[in-house]
């Protein structure tokens, strides 16, 4: 895998996670309305506003829909086996109409292969490799041979630090190797851990971490208020990344108690930066700068690249003709870009 999009400088966000619309209608409700609306020309204009704070990777959040149940399933992309969703009837080639900007701007784009509301890969493992090598199979035969294609990010959000989260991944990934060699990324909770073995189980080639400051507002969110919350969680980032750091080095270390060893070579190690809180009905909101450039600031250290969670909704440039999430996701997105010419300027 290149390392042609890697940033110098990892106090900067170079990447975000997308999706033509919010995987989940509760949160994404502040939203959902506006981003369905936009046409091709809106997307054009949302990826040149992204290129210019630097964004240059794309990640595709979900290629299938299944929040209508699975008898009732949609892919995003045009001529699939499925039809898209019916609020993309009067665009259907909006997905393509995404990938051809990317290629003009330069950008890399990582495909999903899976969906939020897919059966559980780690219950149902054959179910999902079916449906992961169906998608695969589409994607590459429209996609692959674009200039924006990077690779693929496998949607579900499982920890692979479980026995079951492990032993499905160990059964995924060859099975989704022997169509498409392209790199693949996944993006599990910082706050699980990691280990040189379960590196080598797993052998994926990307992991983009949440780092789960965005979780606190609502308590027990997730079951994991215990353990992470937004004031907790911020202190703690450079402690947990240094170790997640630790495992990503031991590839090939010599370390006889701290190694793994892939073909494939070292597994990058990016940072997937939360950039949103919770209100209390569990629906998102962009949060602060301060909190976002700590987060950047604490993990710069010990990662390759910065991709956010997420762009669409919670960052929008202020001239953009669909106000996208609204005066916050517009400030945000002023504010960043100060932040980061004063940074490239060695002001910060």
């Amino acid at each position: 895998m290149t390392d042609s999009f890697h940033p110098e400088n990892t106090r900067l966000i170079t990447g975000t996670f997308l999706q033509l619309d919010h995987w989940d209608d509760r949160e994404g409700a502040r939203f959902q309305q506006e981003l369905r609306s936009l046409n091709p020309d809106h997307w054009r204009q949302m990826l040149h506003d992204m290129a210019a704070i630097g964004i240059d990777t794309l990640v595709f959040q979900q290629s299938a829909d299944a929040r209508n149940g699975l008898n009732d399933v949609r892919f995003y992309h045009p001529g699939g086996s499925r039809p898209v969703p019916d609020w993309m009837k009067d665009k259907e080639n909006l997905y393509s109409e995404v990938i051809d900007e990317a290629d003009r701007l330069g950008m890399k784009v990582f495909h999903a292969l899976y969906g939020m509301y897919l059966p559980s890969p780690a219950e149902q493992t054959d179910t999902a490799i079916r449906w992961g090598r169906q998608i695969m199979t589409e994607l590459l035969e429209r996609y692959g041979d674009r200039p924006s294609f990077a690779g693929w990010y496998w949607t579900y959000e499982y920890p692979p630090s479980t026995p079951a989260g492990r032993d499905s991944l160990k059964r995924i990934v060859p099975a989704l190797r022997e169509i498409s060699d392209a790199p693949l990324l996944i993006a599990p909770n910082a706050d699980r851990g990691m280990s040189a073995t379960l590196l080598q189980d797993i052998d994926v080639d990307v992991i983009a971490y949440q780092d789960c400051v965005g979780v606190g507002v609502e308590p027990d969110i997730f079951g994991r208020y215990a353990r992470a919350n937004r004031f907790r969680s911020l202190a703690r980032l450079p402690f947990v990344y240094e170790e997640l750091k630790f495992a990503h080095d031991a590839w090939n270390s010599g370390d006889l108690w701290n190694q793994y060893s892939r073909a494939r070579g070292k597994t990058k190690l990016w940072n997937d930066v939360e950039i949103w809180e919770f209100d209390n009905q569990r629906t998102l909101l962009p949060t602060e700068l301060s909190r976002i450039t700590a987060q950047l600031d604490m993990t710069a250290p010990f990662v390759e690249k910065q991709i956010i969670y997420q762009y669409p909704g919670l960052m929008h440039h202020p001239n953009h003709p669909v106000h996208v999430g609204g005066e916050r996701a517009a400030t945000l997105y002023e504010n960043y870009a100060i932040y980061r010419q004063a940074l490239l300027e060695g002001r910060k």
